[in-house]
Order: structure tokens, then C-alpha cells, then sequence
């Protein structure tokens, strides 16, 4: 089976000297491998570019990302760009960046990303930057013209525009803009529970009906009212989401290491088939759950 998790914050964290050192990470080459021996996982891995970008304070945040990444592919991590190239029993990862700062010394550093094997980017995470608005700001304006031009440079080398992030006049934008589909990488149903962060019932349809992708995000902030989830709590976005239309274009987008909470069940990312367990107890098809776990991401990316 082919297992895709859209967005995971392990770069950052590794490289964060404060980061309490006892503290166990929820993406390890041992839980991506957990599994059964032909299962292929692949684990999305976010550069996180800070408030300020490259031309920020924290200049070296990225060139620290990529050296704790050179950790991990001593550890046995492997880098892929297409689905086809991830092996069965190998913690495969995809590089994907939070946050359009990194873009702001010029549309050239999208090309330069493309080369490192990049292939989602957000344009911002919960700051204001020049290339649009975040969703927890309230703002609702549109893309500014960078904005706008950093939809066609993306879309010119491959990368999937990532809206999880921005707010809901810039998903129009993107939708409007953008020649490939869009992702949403981790977020969750806006319906269920009411969060800037979340993507409405009328955001989602659009996303479904151009063919993009939303993995659904693990934190129970943004799954429950209460701030408390377990796997049925996550199964509810999952079904909602199904219900608009989405069956054949949503996933995982964990958030892992991202988030100080977790859902009942799903503290780490071994504990994944405890989700796709519980999926098929809730009586989905076998179709739908290799659908969610993977094939729909490996469609989703081969049309960007």
C-alpha cells in the first residue's frame, strides 16, 4: 500500500536548538517503517521559512533545515520528486516549503527550489507577506500582483500552489489564477469545526471540482470544538469530506511535529493504520481507504 502524508514540521524542529531534547519526534525513520515490508511511505517534509524569510534576522534557517534533512538521509531517508521513484521499506520523503518569504529576495529562488526537488510551496504561513494574506489575519484582500506572479512561476516548474495557509479571498485567487490544481496540504473541514484555519464547505467543493487535493491536518484544534479528537473525530472530517465530493482527492496532511496536541490514537506516525483501521470499521471500502491512504496524492501530483 502506498502511504502519503502531506506535511510534517521534523526539519524545523530538528534544527531547533531549544527544542527539549527528550522530547520524542513524531516522524522517525522507525515509525515510517513500521509496517508491512512492501508498504511504501512517503512523508512530506516542510522547509519552514520563519516570519522574515532569507532576508530576515534568521538568514540561516533554511541552511539549517537542509542540514538536519543530510541527517536524515544518513539515517536512511530517501528523497523523491515523483511517487514512481519511493521504495517499499524505505522512509521516502518529499520536500515541500511553508511560507512565501523564502521567495522574496526574487522569482528566481522558485527555480532554484525546484532543483533541490521542492514540489509544493504555500505562499504564506501566518503572516503577511507581499505575495498574499494568512487565514488567521482577517484580511480580505486578494493577491497582490507578486502574488500572482508567484502562482504562474510555481506553476512554470512544477511546484503545487499550497492555500492551506491563506485566507479565502486568496484560495479564490489561486483558483482563478493557477493552471494546475491546487493543494491544500493540512486542513480540515470548516463545517466541523469552525477555525480560520479550516476550509469551508464551498472552499472545499471548488478544490474538489478543479481536481486538487486537501490532506487533512491532526490537530485537534482544528478537528474538535473541545481542542479534543480521537481517530472518529478525524474519520468525521474524512466522511464530511467524501460527502462534498472529495472521495478521490483528499488524504493525510498530519501536521506532525507541528502540533503539541494529538488525536487519541494518532500520536505519532506509526499509528497510522489504526486510522485506516478505524476508516474501514466505519464501513469504508477497501478502494477508499487505499484511495485516502495514497493514490489519491499519487494522482494528485503526477497532474502538476
Amino acid at each position: 500500500m502506498l502511504i502519503c502524508d502531506t506535511h510534517a514540521d521534523t526539519l524545523h524542529g530538528l534544527q531547533d536548538a531549544s527544542r527539549d531534547a527528550a522530547k520524542p519526534f513524531d516522524v522517525t525513520a522507525a515509525h515510517l517503517t513500521s509496517g508491512p515490508a512492501d508498504d511504501v511511505r512517503v512523508q512530506a517534509l516542510a522547509l519552514w521559512t520563519g516570519v522574515e524569510g532569507l532576508r530576515g534576522k534568521d538568514v540561516g534557517i533554511i541552511d539549517r533545515e537542509m542540514q538536519a534533512l543530510q541527517r536524515l538521509e544518513s539515517e536512511g531517508f530517501h528523497q523523491v520528486s515523483k511517487l514512481e521513484d519511493a521504495r517499499p521499506g524505505v522512509p521516502n520523503f518529499l520536500l515541500t516549503i511553508e511560507g512565501g518569504e523564502v521567495f522574496q529576495s526574487g522569482l528566481q529562488t522558485v527555480d532554484a527550489f525546484a532543483l533541490w526537488g521542492v514540489r509544493i510551496a504555500s505562499l504564506v504561513w501566518n503572516h503577511e507577506n507581499p505575495f498574499g494574506h494568512p487565514a488567521v489575519g482577517g484580511n480580505t484582500h486578494g493577491l497582490p500582483g507578486l502574488g500572482k506572479k508567484l502562482v504562474k512561476r510555481l506553476n512554470e516548474q512544477h511546484i503545487a500552489v499550497d492555500v492551506s495557509h491563506l485566507n479565502a479571498a486568496g484560495v479564490r485567487d489561486v483558483l482563478k489564477y493557477s493552471k494546475a490544481p491546487l493543494i491544500a496540504t493540512h486542513s480540515c473541514c470548516d463545517a466541523l469545526c469552525p477555525h480560520p484555519r479550516n476550509l469551508t464547505d464551498e472552499q472545499l467543493k471548488a478544490i474538489f471540482e478543479v481536481g486538487g487535493y486537501v490532506g487533512i491536518n491532526f490537530y485537534p484544534t482544528f478537528l474538535s470544538p473541545t481542542g479534543i479528537a480521537d481517530l472518529d473525530t478525524v474519520v468525521d472530517h474524512i466522511q464530511h469530506m467524501a460527502e462534498l465530493g472529495g472521495a478521490k482527492y483528499i488524504g493525510m496532511g498530519s501536521d506532525f511535529d507541528g502540533i503539541e496536541t494529538h488525536p487519541a490514537g494518532l500520536e505519532h506516525a506509526g499509528c497510522v493504520y489504526g486510522l485506516l483501521d478505524r476508516m474501514r470499521g466505519r464501513g469504508f471500502s477497501e478502494e477508499a481507504v487505499v484511495d485516502f491512504a495514497g493514490e489519491n496524492f499519487r494522482r494528485y501530483l503526477a497532474k502538476i
